[in-house]
């Protein structure tokens, strides 16, 4: 349990900081902005400290920037990182919705990821990955990039850290990747075959796919309010 806390800490963290600080120079990102992107919104202490930056005037510009360094690592291009800035204020508003933080045993931090779903699905410490060969292979594809480029460790990354703004958006994009590929299996050859679904650029485009294949049919969610999220003016 100790090691667990200490690990909720960022600062016992082992990330490559020789490339986080480039990364931070290129995107222009603060040392207070970093500070705000590993603390946890769900300690009310540290909520506190960064208020600005999760309920705030700065909350937009800390979630452009988490959505940065997950397209660093990554290689995305503007259709994805669109996508979730979109997707962001969608589920939460950027994180200024006031219920953003009030579920932690079930959902998590800005992008709203539900630990029966998405969370379960790419894993995280004490949670080994759930689908077929295809989709574990995606997702430790995925991990790679992050323990490369960020130095962290995924597998060690308790549940408790997934509401952390960058942690979340590392979360949300291991995810996307998933829901980036159908995957189809031929019984004759025993094979599972990915075809790519990629995320158009376009806003309409995007609210197709997000009704399709991230929020899916069965889903409260409307194209019309992935355009306009209700009550999202930021």
């Amino acid at each position: 349990m100790n090691n667990l806390k200490s690990f909720t800490n960022f600062t016992s963290e082992n990330l490559n900081e020789a490339r986080i600080e480039s990364i931070k120079k290129a995107k222009k990102i603060s040392t207070e902005e970093w500070e705000a992107m590993r603390a946890n919104p769900e300690d009310s202490k540290e909520k506190k400290k960064y208020e600005e930056y999760y309920t705030g005037d700065k909350a937009v510009d800390l979630v452009d920037k988490a959505i940065d360094i997950v397209a660093e690592v990554f290689g995305d291009g503007e259709n994805i990182k669109s996508f979730m800035k979109r997707l962001s204020a969608v589920e939460s508003c950027y994180g200024t919705n006031p219920r953003t933080y009030t579920r932690p045993a079930s959902t998590k931090g800005i992008f709203q990821l539900d630990k029966s779903s998405s969370l379960k699905t790419i894993g995280y410490q004490g949670q080994e990955p759930q689908g077929n060969w295809a989709i574990k292979k995606s997702i430790e594809d995925a991990k790679s990039k992050i323990s490369r480029d960020l130095g962290l460790n995924w597998d060690m990354v308790p549940y408790d850290s997934l509401a952390k703004p960058l942690y979340n958006a590392l979360a949300c994009r291991m995810f996307l990747e998933i829901r980036m590929k159908d995957y189809k299996y031929d019984q004759t050859t025993n094979k599972i075959t990915a075809v790519d679904k990629p995320i158009p650029s376009d806003l309409s485009g995007q609210a197709t796919w997000w009704k399709d294949r991230y929020n899916t049919s069965a889903g409260a969610g409307t194209e019309a309010k992935f355009k306009n999220p209700p009550g999202c003016s930021l």
